[in-house]
């Protein structure tokens, strides 16, 4: 065993004082391999499951157990070795050691994870309370089980035992067995303003993601649930907590580890997010590229960004254009202020902060980012009743009072976000009025479900990113000597993180965008390149099978592009539905986004510079 790395603490660096009930744990951060290189600071521990139950079975001191461990450190290759050693060899500070115990998704992106004070045994004793996470053994898919613990709470709810039921998904296909409630549940009118009263909405919203123990998914309110609060289905079940089985003690013989329920797990259901009534869309460039191989006009998609980009430049120099952007923003108590008493400081200020966010959040998407005014970000959820046919979706957007051209409208066009392959955008027959569905808010569109809705889209498709090394290299450094299995699991789950890399998603990426520019977003090999970033995200792919397949792709985009010549609109098909297509004029070629990426470029430079001027 080797020696462990001690942590020096000054004695300058002192918790500091939070408000009543706030915890505060150390936070190590490397920014090199060498001896001396971190610092240590105290941050406050964030809530989450696993720290509600540590606080619950021991005590208010619970937070002096764990520790937290970033690593800022390049090139990838030294961070992942510096990594692996100091994981491997456990910390000592304050007269403790600390192992690695764990990470939500996000910190495992960002290279951070908890470490305890506990033996590797106990440490997996303690994660085996909630869950039997060595039935997966895929370790991308084991990963992000664990990491539901340690995910930070947003607005937990009390949900007993009795006040919800998991229940079989809706399945239908003949040749195909397709699951139409995929991670979606119900909701009842108790529920829903429950969660309205927790955010102190002045509105009910209809749907909700939510995660409770090892469920996680979005609930549609179903008005005649009645019977309990909430309906799970079995799709929304990662992992099952052996407190689901009160009384009962479970043994896993193949991991060597008695698990007794414990009363300690909190029985609350943590709110993730909710539906909002008017939250405006963008496009980005892969949708750009979507609905102009579809079919849009190219003139409509440039009028988007010429529109989009003399709104903001005119914001704070008339009060038109600023009324319109809180409009299209939906900031109702903005546009009362003004009405009433004018653009003053507190308003301009509000203003001028909103358009900053817009040019930085232009910048994070590599500029092309465009408002679309007719239109709304809303959860996709299954039809809760079963009477929408294929094809067709309900939708009642908050709009204002003098535009008609909604009710008017007899299709939408709905995308994913993100979006790849051109099933990702597809156009729906919309309803109206519907007997059912008059209480449901204004921030979701259900679907049907008597065929199969594959281009449904759900929550549940947005990408994550993948791990891009291999485990199968994994040494066993551990396994010297008689050691039972769940410790070289423990191992596994360290060396996981350890090895952690997107290069994976962004390489496939990288060679779809390429491919992309030269054929366009509907062809056989983007087509293969959206399907391979879907198995990357959702780990249903080997990574050496990726590697190599991306390697392949990568011959294949690479030939492509010195063969390719001017695309034309006759080489497209455009995306169509049950309820027809987009309609449009034919793109003449990819010009089109590399044109609109440059003009959004070009656009956010001179607002700096009239920034700087001014």
């Amino acid at each position: 065993m080797a020696y462990h790395l001690c942590i020096e603490l000054s004695a300058a660096i002192v918790p500091p004082t939070g408000d009543e009930g706030d915890n505060y744990i150390i936070h190590v951060q490397f920014h090199g391999s060498a001896r001396d290189e971190y610092t240590v600071v105290y941050e406050k521990l964030e809530r989450s499951l696993l720290t509600e139950y540590l606080k619950q079975r021991d005590g208010p001191d619970f937070h002096q157990k764990l520790m937290k461990l970033t690593f800022n450190i390049t090139p990838e290759e030294d961070a992942t070795s510096f990594c692996r050693s100091v994981l491997e060899r456990g910390i000592f500070c304050r007269q403790r050691v600390y192992f690695f115990l764990g990470h939500s998704d996000d910190q495992l992106k960002k290279k951070s994870c908890y470490l305890m004070s506990a033996s590797h045994e106990n440490i997996h004793v303690l994660l085996a309370q909630f869950g039997d996470f060595l039935a997966e053994r895929n370790l991308g898919k084991r990963a992000r089980k664990i990491g539901m613990l340690f995910s930070t709470l947003n607005k937990p709810l009390s949900l007993a035992a009795t006040e919800y039921k998991v229940q079989p998904d809706i399945k239908r296909g003949v040749f195909r067995s397709y699951t139409f409630t995929d991670g979606c549940g119900f909701m009842s009118p108790e529920f829903s303003s429950e969660v309205q009263r927790i955010f102190e909405l002045d509105y009910q919203p209809s749907a909700v993601q939510v995660r409770y123990r090892g469920i996680e998914g979005m609930l549609a309110l179903k008005e005649d649930l009645t019977e309990v609060k909430v309906q799970f289905h079995n799709s929304m079940q990662k992992f099952v907590t052996p407190t689901s089985f009160p009384g009962r003690r479970k043994r896993d013989p193949e991991n060597e580890v008695d698990v007794t329920p414990d009363e300690n797990i909190p029985d609350f259901v943590d709110v993730v997010d909710y539906s909002r009534p008017y939250v405006s869309g963008y496009l980005d460039t892969r949708m750009i590229m979507l609905l102009a191989d579809a079919g849009v006009s190219t003139e409509h998609l440039e009028e988007l960004q010429s529109g989009y980009h003399e709104l903001l430049e005119n914001m704070c120099k008339n009060t038109a254009s600023d009324e319109y952007f809180l409009r299209l923003r939906g900031e109702v108590q903005f546009l009362k202020d003004i009405q009433e008493s004018g653009v003053d400081g507190r308003v301009k200020k509000h203003l001028k902060l909103l358009r900053k966010q817009e040019l930085d959040e232009m910048m994070e998407a590599a500029y092309t980012r465009i408002l679309v005014p007719r239109s709304r970000v809303v959860f996709a959820v299954c039809d809760p009743y079963g009477k929408l046919k294929h094809g067709e979706c309900y939708f009642r957007p908050t709009i204002p009072d003098d535009d008609t051209d909604f009710t008017a409208a007899e299709k939408i066009v709905v995308a994913r976000s993100p979006c790849y392959h051109p099933g990702d955008v597809r156009v729906l027959k919309l309803t109206h009025e519907k007997p059912g569905y008059e209480n449901w808010g204004t921030d979701l569109i259900p679907s049907g479900i008597e065929a199969p809705c594959d281009y449904a889209p759900t929550i549940a498709t947005k990408i994550r990113e993948a791990s891009a090394k291999s485990v199968s290299y994994l040494s066993a450094k551990f396994r010297r000597g008689h050691r039972s299995r769940h410790l070289n699991y423990r191992e596994q789950m360290l060396r996981y993180f350890a090895t952690f890399s997107d290069e994976i998603p962004k390489r496939i990426e990288g060679e779809y965008m390429k491919c992309a520019t030269a054929a366009g977003p509907s062809s056989k090999e983007c087509r293969q390149l959206s399907k391979m970033l879907y198995q990357a995200a959702n780990f249903t792919e080997d990574t050496a099978t990726l590697q190599k397949e991306l390697e392949q792709m990568n011959e294949a985009v690479n030939k492509l592009l010195l063969r390719s010549g001017p695309i034309t609109g006759s080489s497209r098909q455009p995306v169509t539905s049950s309820s027809g297509s987009l309609s449009g004029s034919r793109r003449t070629g990819c010009e089109i986004w590399e044109e609109i990426d440059n003009k959004a470029k070009y656009f956010v430079g001179r607002m700096q510079r009239m920034k700087s001027v001014v």
